[in-house]
């Protein structure tokens, strides 16, 4: 095969990947009863940190689509990054 018709292949189905994690969800924010954005073990109300290297590029990667965001909770000790689903883009 072609170099540039893998490269192309290896293009689309990034892009395709990407979709399918935004198209359903894949580690969006979740909600509960009294919260926005609650812990995916306890349930309680998350809290935000500062984001480390790791997270920005996780953002990149993701191409913007979504905007990864690092959280703890105090609760239980669960730590990770969650992006939103409803995200609404800035118009110039």
């Amino acid at each position: 095969m072609d170099n540039i018709l893998i490269s192309f292949v290896i293009i689309i189905l990034y892009i395709v990947i990407i979709y399918i994690i935004y198209h359903f969800g894949i580690g969006s924010k979740e909600r509960s009863s009294n919260s926005n954005n609650c812990c995916p073990d306890c349930k309680n109300n998350l809290k935000r940190e500062k984001r480390i290297f790791k997270d920005k590029v996780t953002n990149y990667l993701s191409i913007g689509v979504m905007d990864w965001r690092r959280y703890i909770c105090d609760t239980c000790g669960w730590e990770g990054i969650k992006w939103h689903k409803d995200r609404k883009y800035k118009r110039n």
